[in-house]
């Protein structure tokens, strides 16, 4: 999933990122077989279906959050918008591959209270879980408010690198030597809750007769080199910060 500093034409309380740059990001290396999720407003609507298709996806779905308030009424006094109140936002769904997903078992439409500034319902992270179980999830432009357990989270405004997952402590120690991960040692509580949360979220796919193996980390040592090859920019990177 992504919610990426569009560059909209208004003024907005973080960096933003250029066309060119949304367009050139190594999208493609990520994943052969997989599902995006990307957060659109405004003049990025078309900008974003154009990046799905330059990344190598194909539009499959659209998601609608409508915004409420605290009172449960549609929000009617937005930030964004040239020529209307926008009460709503747009998240593209792209498929790539051959992913394996449960069908038709969640609505396209989510309506979820609006709170810190561009941060998204917590109903989509369940969504995604039920969609995909039992597989790999990234958040890229990540914030420390949407940080959740077991996704990789990437972005620019974390607070350095939190690794609960010692296969991914002893490869990013090979590759980044001189950077801190914290906790400095794994709890063992940690790890066992690790592992809870990872038998609890081996969810059987529609159909399944017997459980299924659970597949192999499908994050490779150079795709956590991510201020390397996602940004031509590697200033607008800090090192990933992981659940």
């Amino acid at each position: 999933m992504a919610d990426p500093p569009w560059d909209i034409h208004m003024e907005l309380p973080y960096g933003t990122m250029a066309d060119n740059e949304m367009k050139t990001l190594n999208v493609p290396a990520l994943q052969t077989d997989g599902l995006i999720f990307l957060w659109v407003t405004g003049r990025a609507m078309e900008l974003g279906r154009d990046c799905l298709e330059l990344w190598g996806y194909k539009r499959v779905e659209e998601i609608i959050w409508v915004k409420t308030n605290q009172l449960q009424r549609i929000i009617r006094t937005g930030r964004t918008g040239h020529w209307l109140n926008h009460s709503k936002e747009h998240c593209l769904v792209g498929g790539k591959g051959n992913p394996e997903v449960n069908r038709n078992i969640d609505t396209n439409v989510i309506v979820a209270e609006v709170r810190e500034t561009s941060r998204k319902p917590d109903e989509m992270y369940a969504m995604l879980e039920r969609i995909s179980p039992r597989t790999r999830k990234l958040e890229l432009f990540a914030r420390m408010h949407n940080t959740h357990a077991g996704w990789l989270s990437l972005g620019n405004q974390l607070n350095g690198v939190h690794l609960v997952d010692e296969g991914l402590r002893a490869r990013f120690r090979a590759a980044y030597q001189d950077v801190e991960i914290r906790p400095p040692c794994l709890p063992l509580s940690s790890a066992m809750e690790v592992e809870s949360h990872a038998a609890q979220s081996r969810i059987p796919f529609k159909g399944d007769v017997k459980p299924q193996p659970v597949p192999p980390p499908r994050f490779t040592l150079r795709q956590l080199h991510t201020e390397y090859f996602l940004s031509p920019k590697r200033s607008q990177w800090s090192k990933p910060l992981i659940y």
